[in-house]
């Protein structure tokens, strides 16, 4: 027997807020597949394979399985490479807390960057910011205003966190919930964070399958290669004229490419 969402779900959700919770946590299970085939396939020393394409895979998923509800929309942040998913007036918010299963309710925001100030401004506003002893005469503060297409959502959105543990080996446990962002990055919980339901099957791995071309397998040598193609023009009357030097082959292209461009 399924348990009903938390009346908080139903506020921010509606009467969608049981197919939310269930999108999202399949979601986060093809994350963790599509994340653990992306390692086995580099057959790398270290787990960089891994976690890039588990980073990628936290809101690629998650949008899969949550596009088709109705009135779901993806909103991208400014300078941000990913989307996330805004429904009813939750705004949902996934990000890894721990590699081991550790308290929830002691979690910790990764980093403090501008989007994540961005999107606390649909948070509740934390009891405690700095102590009243401790001033910073130095700089004034400042509250990061939304831009790009977060300052085009409701004000009375409300951010949806989703914090998960897991690693190269498991996914360990996920929750949502609502909590405002602290002092040093803690989260101040002002719902229980619900634990997930982490389904067992995975629905998909990647909508980009990853064809390899068969391979020549037979030794052939220089000599009995394919003779190469040579593409011949003839020079034209103003260029013989004027006993200009035949080309004998085109300038050289600069490449405006390098390995740095490769996301790692």
């Amino acid at each position: 027997m399924s348990v009903p969402p938390s009346q908080w779900a139903t506020n921010v959700f509606g009467d969608q807020a049981a197919a939310v919770r269930l999108g999202v946590g399949q979601g986060l299970r093809n994350m963790q597949a599509n994340a653990q085939a992306a390692q086995e396939q580099g057959a790398a020393r270290t787990t960089r394979a891994y976690g890039t394409s588990r980073y990628e895979n936290q809101y690629e998923r998650l949008q899969d399985e949550l596009k088709d509800l109705p009135g779901a929309r993806a909103v991208q942040p400014f300078g941000f490479p990913y989307e996330l998913m805004l429904i009813g007036n939750g705004l949902l918010y996934p990000f890894r807390y721990a590699k081991t299963k550790s308290d929830v309710r002691s979690a910790h925001i990764p980093n403090e960057t501008r989007l994540v100030k961005e999107l606390f401004t649909f948070a509740p506003t934390p009891k405690h910011t700095q102590d009243p002893f401790d001033l910073d005469f130095g700089a004034a503060v400042t509250v990061a205003e939304p831009r790009g297409a977060l300052a085009t959502i409701p004000p009375d959105t409300q951010l949806i966190l989703v914090p998960f543990a897991c690693n190269a080996s498991e996914l360990l446990e996920a929750y949502w919930g609502i909590a405002a962002l602290g002092v040093n990055r803690q989260l101040e919980w002002t719902t229980d964070p619900e634990a997930l339901h982490l389904p067992q099957a995975v629905t998909s791995y990647t909508s980009r399958p990853i064809i390899i071309p068969g391979q020549i397998t037979a030794h052939t040598s220089f000599a009995d290669g394919t003779e190469p193609t040579l593409t011949l023009s003839s020079r034209t009357a103003s260029d013989r004229a004027l006993h200009l030097p035949a080309q004998t082959e085109a300038e050289p292209v600069e490449d405006q490419t390098s390995e740095d461009d490769a996301t790692h």
